[in-house]
Order: C-alpha cells, then structure tokens, then sequence
C-alpha cells in the first residue's frame, strides 16, 4: 500500500512539473496613432510542445514619454480587440484595462471566478487585445515595458499576488523605443475601407478605415454563403484612422468579405483565409 501511495505520489509531482515548464511569452507591437489614441497590439505566443489555460490574472505595462507625462491609460471596458476565448466566454468576463499605481502603469485584466477548466490556448501566436492611451500632446518617443516582478515569484506578471497561470512560467518581449512622428496623425479627408493585411491569412487579419468625421460605423465580416460571421465595430467613433483585427480561427478556410457602413458610405472588401 505505502509502495502503490508512493508511486501515485510522484506522478502528481511529475505531472506537476511537466505543467511548470510551460511558457507563454508576452509580446507588444504594431505600435500606432489611431483615432486619437496611442495603440499597440497584446499578443501571446505559445512554444511548440506547451500550452497556457490563463485564470484570472493581471498584465501590468509600465510606461514613459519624452517628454513626461503625455499619456494617460484609456481605460477600456470591455477591452478592445479582446479575444473572444477569455473574454465574455468560456466562464471568462469581458477583458478590461484600467490604470494602476497612481497612472504610472497599464493593467490588462482577464476575470474569471473559475478555480478549474480554463480555456486552453495551443502552440501559437494569439492577439489578447490592444492596449490604448491618450495623447496630451505631441511626444517624440515612448517606452513600453512588462512590469516584471522579483524572481521570487516566476509564475506571476504582475506584483499582485493574484497567479498568471497556476504553475506556469512566462517571458516578455518588449517593444523597442517609438516615435510618434513617425505614424501619421492627420485627420482623414474621405472615408475608406483599405484592403486588409494580409491577405491571404491565416488565421488573423487587420482591417484598416478611415472616418473624416463623426460617424456611426458598422464593421461586419461575411462568409461566401453572405451570413454575417462577427460584426467588429458597431457604434459612433470620432473622425481619425482606425484598424479592427479579425481572428478567424474558429472558421473554416475560405473567401470573406468585410463591409463597412459610415455615413453615406458603404464599401466591401474580398479576403481569404487559408488554414
């Protein structure tokens, strides 16, 4: 009996250690200046041979302007872009940023009350959301860095005591030093529905548009057949350039079609996913 209980006893450690070598890595990028927001895209990548089933937890960013104090965190609730498996689904509320350390620090935020059955993100590449921030005036670089805590706890991203993942590690990738005055900020002159990219993709895409003036904007994706897949943008936005990215990962490969409804304008345009 002690010999079956000692037996059973390590293959919980084993397993246990097998699930800690799992890794996600945090990454930040496609910085951008769009509808009078400072943006960059969440992402996650998973390594080959692991797999990340996130409980609740916080991703806390630490930021700085030259000069100082230029940005102020958008709090978004829900998040925007946030991905639809951890985010109102799944046993998951809606992902939400909000502003942490007296503004010093943006909070990404993924809720759930679950203590078991998390969703389960394979080997990949996956958008978490986008970050945003609102411009006081013109800035000539920002720096975006993952607020990393001491190493006597490697399973957590943040200084909260709540776990990333119960026995999971992670790395970040933080962006290199951006300068605004390099993105253009102009308000459009037209509207436009740009081609997405790429085109073909697999299994995401970045649809990009223009509003030259306030304007309620429909943003749906269609299958071949002309049902309405997901609709991503559904309200009044202010005049300025924008980007939505459709995560097609659920649906099969094929030809989609994107419309855009603003205004008077209506436009469509032709991708293809390719799985």
């Amino acid at each position: 009996m002690k010999k079956l209980f000692l037996i059973l006893l390590l293959a919980v450690i084993f397993i246990g250690e097998g699930n800690s070598q799992s890794k996600v890595n945090f990454i930040l990028e496609n910085p951008r200046l769009s509808g009078g927001f400072w943006q960059f895209d969440l992402k996650a990548t998973i390594p080959a041979g692991q797999f990340w089933r996130p409980g609740a937890c916080n991703i806390r960013i630490n930021f700085t302007t030259v000069p100082a104090g230029i940005l102020t965190v958008k709090a978004d609730n829900p998040m925007i872009n946030a991905n639809p498996n951890i985010s109102n689904a799944n046993g998951y509320n809606a992902m939400t940023t909000t502003s942490f350390l007296s503004g010093t620090v943006l909070s990404v935020n993924i809720l759930t009350f679950n203590t078991s059955g998390f969703y389960r993100f394979n080997p990949g590449t996956y958008l978490l959301g986008t970050v945003r921030w609102t411009p006081s005036g013109p800035f000539t670089n920002s720096a975006m860095t993952f607020r990393v805590p001491p190493t006597a706890s490697p399973t957590l991203i943040t200084d909260s005591t709540i776990f990333l993942v119960s026995g999971t590690s992670f790395g970040t990738t933080n962006p290199l030093v951006t300068g605004s005055n390099t993105i253009s900020s102009e308000i459009p002159t037209e509207f436009k529905l740009y081609e997405n990219y790429p085109n073909p993709f697999n299994p995401s895409t970045s649809i990009q548009y223009d509003i030259p003036a306030n304007s309620f904007v429909k943003l749906v994706v269609y299958d071949i057949t002309g049902k309405e897949v997901t609709t991503l943008v559904n309200e009044t936005m202010p005049a300025g350039k924008y980007e939505a990215v459709w995560n097609g990962k659920e649906f099969a490969s094929g030809v989609y079609f994107a419309r855009i409804e603003a205004g008077s304008y209506k436009h469509i345009i032709k991708m293809l996913m390719v799985k």
